[in-house]
């Protein structure tokens, strides 16, 4: 019995020696690069929370596919936000441009030169500096009375050192008188001889509107508010005796009633 036993052992010895001469013994830097990899990984703090979560549950390939489509949108986000950026300096170049208008650069420049003999003292002055329609001719009160096809009508009542500078004929049907303070301030009565129907349309931005009543007749007054100065002009709009009239000017609402009312 004893022998057998012996024998058998003998036997699990060599089997034991014959397969471990067939396993592949590896190197000892493998060895202590794994050792070693080990002991980093247990120092790292393992994620909590969802990330963790996803971590012990999701499997390694889904994890690397899922950072590889992760990697791929930062890649295009910051594509695009980086030309979101460059179209915000873009952006803010122009404005900085045209905002330092104050401060010298390069830009279109356009140069004249000019060399003018003084008029005689018996020329006709200067043309107004009123932006006048085309083939609008600036003429006397009498001049005016002659050509026009209707019996236009002055003011009676001006504001004080409001006085006309001049009167034009645009065509018998219309004349238009424009007047002027010392202090710069400008009042314009355009007046349309209108004998059939008619129709006119007008549009005003930043303003007010109210009726009025001129001479027994219904008027339409627009107060207008200048977003530049702050100041307001009136505006008043009315027909009468085949006539229609607008005033416009640098006049209070009440001043620029009174100036309607006095024409005559």
């Amino acid at each position: 019995m004893l022998c057998q036993e012996s024998q058998l052992d003998e036997l699990i010895v060599e089997a034991l020696a014959e397969e471990a001469g067939q396993v592949a013994v590896p190197q000892a830097r493998d060895i202590w690069d794994k050792i070693a990899g080990q002991l980093l990984h247990q120092e790292q703090p393992q994620p909590k929370g969802l990330t963790g979560w996803l971590i012990k549950r999701v499997p390694t390939r889904a994890v690397a596919a899922a950072a590889l489509v992760l990697a791929m949108g930062v890649f295009f986000f910051g594509a695009a936000s980086e030309a979101g950026a460059f179209g915000r300096r873009l952006f803010s170049v122009v404005v900085d441009f045209f905002a330092a208008s104050t401060a010298p650069q390069y830009g279109d420049v356009g140069i004249s030169m000019a060399r003018r003999t003084p008029p005689p003292p018996d020329a006709p002055p200067p043309p107004p500096d009123w932006p006048l329609a085309t083939g609008e001719r600036v003429v006397s009160l009498d001049q005016a009375r002659e050509e026009a096809a209707f019996a236009f009508k002055v003011p009676e009542y001006l504001p004080k050192g409001m006085a006309l500078d001049i009167i034009t004929v645009l065509r018998p049907e219309r004349i238009n008188q424009y007047f002027r303070t010392t202090d710069g301030r400008r009042l314009v009565i355009r007046q349309d001889y209108i004998p059939g129907d008619f129709a006119a349309s007008s549009f005003f931005s930043n303003a007010k509107v109210q009726k009025v009543n001129i001479a027994g007749v219904e008027g339409t007054m627009i107060t207008q508010r200048n977003p530049y100065t702050g100041r307001d002009s009136a505006i008043i709009m009315w027909f009468a005796d085949d006539i229609n009239f607008r005033l416009e000017g640098d006049l209070s609402s009440r001043e620029a009633l009174r100036v309607a009312r006095s024409l005559k």
